[in-house]
């Protein structure tokens, strides 16, 4: 049975340990990103969907 992951801490943020964070919590805050060997990467994004226009769903 897998194991399930470690939920992530202060300690395994880039900023904590780039010593650019100025927040003393006890829990991961809303700017976390995890400390990678390639340094900063953004959160994926979303992915667009592309909807018909309004218009186009209108019978003459």
């Amino acid at each position: 049975m897998p194991r399930k992951p470690k939920p992530p801490t202060c300690e395994d943020c880039y900023f904590h340990k780039n010593l650019l964070c100025a927040l003393e919590l006890n829990e991961p805050c809303s700017t976390f990103r995890p400390n990678r060997p390639e340094g900063l990467v953004p959160p994926r994004q979303p992915v667009l969907l592309m909807r018909a226009p309004r218009w186009a769903s209108r019978v003459a």
